[in-house]
């Protein structure tokens, strides 16, 4: 007889657009009765995580997700060249007012977390309480990209720097099943490689010999030389986060990680639908092994 009181944490790790592969997962979490009792989230983890946490049913999650697919996130309409960061914060402040409005931690109906880096000391900083808005603008602060943000005197920067699949933050709530979703993103060297090779290789040449459309031209390689730019810093985050998350993840001995094969980058929303797939994709697949640990839990689910 499964025992109703045995819980499930799920930590939901960043990734920008790729984040939204965590609305797919979730679907087919309540599709088989899976419930989940406590969430923690990185950087778009926290969105999607928070979202959830307060009760906001996953069709209205996936409609937000539909809707960032419409949106142009043309570099140079939010680009802030020779400031603390590449581009504006002013687009993430607006999103998460609309997101969130004056929602708080307490508000949730499944407790949740996440968490940010002091960029002073370079320690993590959890939060569970507050202002919802508030945190998560600091938790997707991803630095050189976006400013960080002030907030509790401290300046705060996206905890993905870190710790990108937050399960350090579940491991003292003593859940039965422990569960995390890295989003992995094989693709993303080849991606950057192909935008190098474009940029000196087969556009070498091309522009030179245009007569007219001279300041087009040159306003689409700002725009593409912005884009690039974005790409290698975020890779590079990528890299450098790996060991310390992959560290992380070992202390916390979680019961099963999740790593959806997202094929976009970190700003590609247009992809949101087939990432919402992969998610869907990718815990369909591991569902008979969830059920096996559901079953040794003795918790109850649906097949």
């Amino acid at each position: 007889m499964a025992d109703n009181k045995k819980t499930i944490a799920l930590a939901l790790g960043g990734g920008g657009a790729r984040g939204f592969a965590h609305v797919g997962v979730l679907e087919v979490m309540e599709e088989h009765g899976i419930k989940v009792d406590y969430i923690a989230g990185t950087s778009m983890g926290s969105v999607v995580g928070a979202l959830y946490a307060l009760g906001m049913p996953l069709k209205r999650i996936k409609d937000i997700a539909m809707h960032f697919q419409n949106i142009d996130f043309s570099p140079m309409e939010y680009a802030t060249p020779f400031h603390e960061s590449l581009l504006s914060g002013d687009f993430i402040d607006e999103a998460m007012r609309q997101l969130f409005g004056d929602a708080k931690f307490e508000d949730c109906k499944i407790p949740f977390s996440t968490l940010a880096i002091d960029l002073e000391t370079g320690k993590e900083v959890v939060f569970n309480t507050g202002l919802i808005r508030e945190v998560l603008r600091a938790s997707v602060s991803i630095p050189i990209i976006f400013p960080p943000h002030f907030y509790q005197d401290r300046y705060l920067i996206d905890g993905a720097v870190l710790n990108n699949v937050p399960l350090s933050l579940l491991v003292d709530k003593k859940p039965d099943v422990l569960i995390g979703v890295k989003l992995a993103n094989y693709t993303s060297q080849q991606y950057i490689s192909g935008m190098v090779y474009a940029k000196y290789q087969k556009n070498k040449y091309q522009d030179l010999f245009k007569k007219a459309g001279i300041i087009e031209n040159y306003i689409d390689q700002r725009k593409r030389d912005i884009k690039l730019l974005i790409g290698i810093a975020l890779r590079s985050l990528d890299i450098a986060s790996q060991d310390s998350t992959n560290s992380r993840i070992a202390d916390a001995h979680p019961d099963y990680v999740l790593k959806p094969d997202v094929l976009c980058g970190h700003l590609e929303f247009e992809k949101s639908k087939e990432t919402i797939e992969e998610g869907r994709r990718c815990m369909e697949e591991a569902l008979p092994d969830i059920f096996k640990i559901l079953d040794e839990k003795g918790i109850a689910y649906k097949r």
